[in-house]
């Protein structure tokens, strides 16, 4: 190859600083392009082995510096999920058996999921979400709790209502009881903030010496109030009636699996014995965990 002062060369046309060579084959001129640069004339980019990306499912092509112990222009870094040479594998992440405390793992397409078992939450079912939100103690207050209706007994004079339905509550009056004339009764909290429900507990009392108590209930809930959603049994998509008490005293827990996200929950007695009587706790969360 001869680099010639005249002819073609004389104007450079090879740009981004390419070189001009004249003599080769038949061409008038040739050139000599810079890295990065191809084309006759050193004008177009050079697009390299990651254009078009080989990489799938989102994987990111890098070059490879010339060595000699590498026998590739490129390589492919995977998003997690994914590996082989391109990026082509859908890896299992349920091998690792990520979920905790018991929740079940479903492989996605470059993910995975945890059914959680209630109490816990979370990607990996790491969080247990049961504290007592406040019925026995206090921290729900008596504005926060309303019924669809009251039970007045001694000639008027004894109140049942919403606000003495407190698990563990003392006194003569000591529970939430409904109306004798109500068909539909409910009891309902309201939290005044969203927040994870992942249980109830719940617990009958005495009247004049008999005993009352709820057999079994509904649970249905609301972010608003006014639109609410009736808790579901997995297996059946239908409303779950969960198993309620068998006497006054003992109580019976039932967990929300999964959790409830709510500011309202009412409880829908629809068996009761004597009359539909009930104190309860809530169990649940914060939406931080």
């Amino acid at each position: 190859l001869v680099l010639l002062p005249g002819d073609f060369c004389d104007v450079n046309h090879c740009q981004n600083g390419g070189t001009c060579l004249t003599g080769i084959n038949e061409a008038p001129f040739f050139c000599i392009c810079p890295e990065g640069y191809v084309g006759i004339d050193c004008n177009e980019t050079e697009k390299g082995p990651c254009h078009p990306n080989p990489c799938h499912n989102n994987g990111e092509c890098q070059l490879v510096p010339n060595r000699g112990d590498v026998f590739t222009d490129y390589i492919c870094k995977c998003p997690a999920g994914y590996d082989g040479v391109h990026c082509q594998n859908n890896k299992n992440e349920c091998s690792s058996q990520p979920c905790k405390n018991g929740g079940s793992c479903l492989d996605l397409d470059g993910d995975y999921t945890c059914k959680c078992p209630s109490p816990f939450l979370g990607k990996t079912c790491h969080v247990r979400c049961a504290v007592l939100l406040g019925m026995e103690g206090g921290a729900i207050s008596d504005a926060q709790l309303s019924a669809s209706s009251v039970y007045y007994g001694f000639l008027g004079l004894q109140r049942w209502g919403p606000e003495l339905a407190r698990l563990n509550n003392h006194g003569i009056v000591n529970a939430w009881t409904s109306s004798n004339y109500d068909k539909s009764p409910w009891i309902q909290a309201n939290l005044l903030r969203k927040m994870r429900l992942s249980g109830i507990i719940t617990q009958g009392a005495r009247r004049v010496g008999q005993q009352e108590f709820v057999r079994a209930y509904k649970v249905a809930y609301s972010l608003d109030g006014r639109e609410f959603t009736f808790f579901k049994d997995e297996k059946k998509d239908v409303d779950k009636v969960f198993e309620g008490n068998m006497d006054y005293g003992t109580m019976k827990t039932n967990m929300f699996s999964p959790p409830i996200t709510a500011q309202f929950i009412r409880i829908y007695p629809v068996m009761c014995r004597r009359a539909c009587t009930l104190r309860f706790e809530l169990i649940g969360c914060e939406m931080n965990g």
